[in-house]
């Protein structure tokens, strides 16, 4: 009975060249059996059995075979049949997976291609067509094979993004609440009344002329809003998901606090005869930590769906 035939489709073979093509893995992370597990489990939930021949191929070190063997002069169809019967040495895997396994391999690992003119992605499919001026064009799984016989060229497939939509909209929602936050200070958050209840003046936090003003009073929220304005421009560029919830955890607490802060002058000003009542500007400022505590919950979530890049950090 034939057995079915392995990468029909050439989703593994992209998702390596895309690993390895990557500056945050690189070649080394196709030696990395759990960074392997991590990486495959989302970039080819449709094709298991591919997966786990090429993590049991990467925990048993055939990556580092294949470039010790071309470092010595060997061509990569032979380091690869070198390789392979090693893999079997070592696993229980059938002779036609771990010529697949090794096969695989030794295409990305080879001397990397002259970058691709052009990558378009075809309609309906997973694999993508690259061209290249002096040699012709090498398309999807044929890649592997081209490789191993020194013909064509190598697709080069960009990684992953990490930096997602989610996590970009995160940090504008951030700075929004950031702007808010500084605008709250400087518009009147109270109003002073005359003893007969008419309207005298208003204050601003920013306001150095009566005891409802002053650096004291807007240090606290104006130092919240640089530093959540700050870790949203975390969560914009940085590409470490650990790095980036921290970013998300900060701002969310500083949202907490600037909401609390202005809603007790909200509900601690008045009533008017008291001779003072709120001006507007508290509603302003809890809605500004409202934001920051939205932006940081994004940012949560957005850095929770990159477990991929998790693994390669550790």
């Amino acid at each position: 009975m034939t057995s079915a035939p392995w990468d029909p489709h050439g989703e593994a073979q992209n998702a390596l060249r895309a690993i390895a093509a990557d500056p945050r893995y690189g070649a080394e992370a196709l030696s990395s059996a759990q960074m392997m597990t991590n990486l495959l489990k989302d970039m080819l939930p449709d094709a298991p059995r591919e997966a786990s021949v090429l993590v049991a191929a990467a925990d048993a070190g055939v990556p580092a075979i294949l470039q010790r063997h071309m470092a010595q002069g060997m061509d990569a169809g032979t380091a690869s049949q070198l390789a392979a019967g090693t893999l079997a040495d070592r696993t229980a895997l059938t002779a036609d997976a771990c010529a697949w396994a090794t096969g695989s391999l030794a295409a990305v690992l080879i001397t990397p291609a002259v970058p691709a003119t052009t990558a378009d992605t075809v309609h309906g499919s997973d694999q993508l067509t690259t061209a290249d001026a002096g040699t012709g064009a090498v398309t999807g799984p044929d890649a592997a094979t081209a490789a191993l016989t020194g013909t064509g060229t190598l697709p080069v497939e960009r990684g992953p993004g990490r930096r997602s939509a989610l996590g970009l909209l995160a940090a504008g929602v951030a700075w929004a609440g950031a702007l808010a936050t500084i605008l709250a200070c400087a518009f009147s958050f109270v109003h002073i009344y005359n003893p007969d209840g008419t309207y005298a003046y208003s204050e601003s936090l920013f306001s150095t002329t009566s005891e409802y003003g002053g650096a004291w009073h807007w240090i606290g929220p104006v130092a919240a809003a640089a530093l959540s304005a700050a870790a949203a421009l975390v969560l914009a560029v940085s590409r470490s998901s650990w790095l980036r919830a921290a970013a998300a955890g900060v701002i969310a607490a500083f949202g907490v606090a600037v909401g609390l802060f202005f809603a007790s002058y909200q509900f601690s000003l008045g009533p008017v005869s008291s001779g003072a009542g709120p001006a507007g500007a508290e509603r302003l400022g809890a809605f500004g930590g409202l934001l920051l505590v939205a932006a940081g919950l994004l940012g949560i979530i957005a850095a929770s769906r990159d477990r991929p890049a998790t693994a390669a950090s550790a």
